[in-house]
């Protein structure tokens, strides 16, 4: 099969010929996109390194231009951005010269943060304040970040992109409590979604590690669900038995660098017994460090061809 057989495979409950697997960190590039910025080249590097079955790009550019929220009725005035200018026009470059660059037969997607991430590093860390002072004032601006990464998300199709890595904070017991991301937050991260909707491989990541609010993923639509599985309290074997799509996990991020082989090949084995190996893709839960020993990170692919060979 090739990547993208394989990995539409997974994500339609077929069986692949093997195991699909990825893995992916940050550049931290300055800047972080556009043509300039050595991105593209650095992402399809990666690539031809370590051959993931799909390509997951990282996306470092902030939500700009556009000003702090520092004071309650500043939400009102967030404008709905234009997702071919700005630092979202510079991603978009990036995709496309990567799109340009990159086997046509390997899946490639591109991160979206949530519109709670967003808000809340706009405000400061005061978004959840805001909230609970001045409700109506504040779904101004959510409704306008929604637009704009609804308009982000339909664009990364256009340039090529086979869905898009939708990353949710907040869903969590550090953020806004259960209800409140339900009532407040859950109708955007649809919007967002819905927009990327008709491509065939869009993934929902649960950002977190404590009281992960894991249930929320049932209400979302995506082709597949991703979230630490070995650092918080929600299991592969959980999510198998719940979820009916895709999973995407089984390997510690947060002491992937620090794995031995062993280890990691370990964890890859135990996650596929999990799962059954059904709709199923290997990967960290999260980013892997960015100095990750590229020799821990050829694991990865080892345990999947190793699988067969067996």
């Amino acid at each position: 099969m090739t990547s993208r057989e394989r990995v539409l495979a997974a994500v339609n409950g077929q069986t692949p010929d093997r195991i699909p697997f990825s893995v992916w960190h940050h550049f931290h590039l300055v800047p972080p996109a556009g043509r300039d910025s050595g991105m593209a080249a650095a992402e399809l590097a990666f690539y031809e390194r370590f051959k993931p079955d799909f390509l997951k790009v990282m996306h470092d550019v902030g939500y700009e231009p556009v000003e702090p929220v520092l004071e309650r009725d500043d939400w009102e005035n967030l404008p709905v951005l234009d997702p071919q200018k700005g630092n979202f026009g510079l991603q978009l470059e990036t995709l496309s010269d990567i799109r340009a660059g990159l086997n046509p037969d390997v899946p490639m997607i591109d991160t979206v943060f949530s519109v709670y991430s967003y808000a809340n590093g706009l405000s400061g860390g005061r978004l959840l304040t805001h909230l609970r002072a001045d409700p109506e004032t504040v779904h101004k601006g959510l409704s306008a970040i929604a637009e704009s990464l609804a308009l982000y998300a339909g664009a990364t199709i256009d340039v090529g992109c086979e869905g898009i890595y939708y990353a949710i904070s907040g869903a969590n017991g550090d953020g806004p409590t259960r209800a409140e991301y339900r009532d407040h937050f859950l109708k955007y991260d649809m919007q967002v979604l819905h927009a990327s909707a008709a491509a065939p491989f869009n993934v929902l990541h649960l950002h977190g590690y404590k009281d992960l609010y894991y249930d929320i993923a049932l209400d979302l639509p995506a082709n597949a669900l991703c979230w630490s599985d070995r650092a918080c309290d929600v299991s592969l074997a959980e999510g198998r038995a719940s979820y009916p799509g895709c999973l995407i996990g089984g390997l510690d991020e947060t002491k992937f660098a620090k794995m031995t082989r062993d280890q990691i090949v370990a964890q890859a084995r135990d996650a596929i017994s999990q799962t059954r190996g059904n709709s199923f893709i290997l990967a960290p839960g999260c980013a892997i460090p960015t100095d990750t020993d590229p020799a821990l990170i050829d694991l990865i692919r080892e345990s999947v061809l190793d699988l067969v060979a067996h």
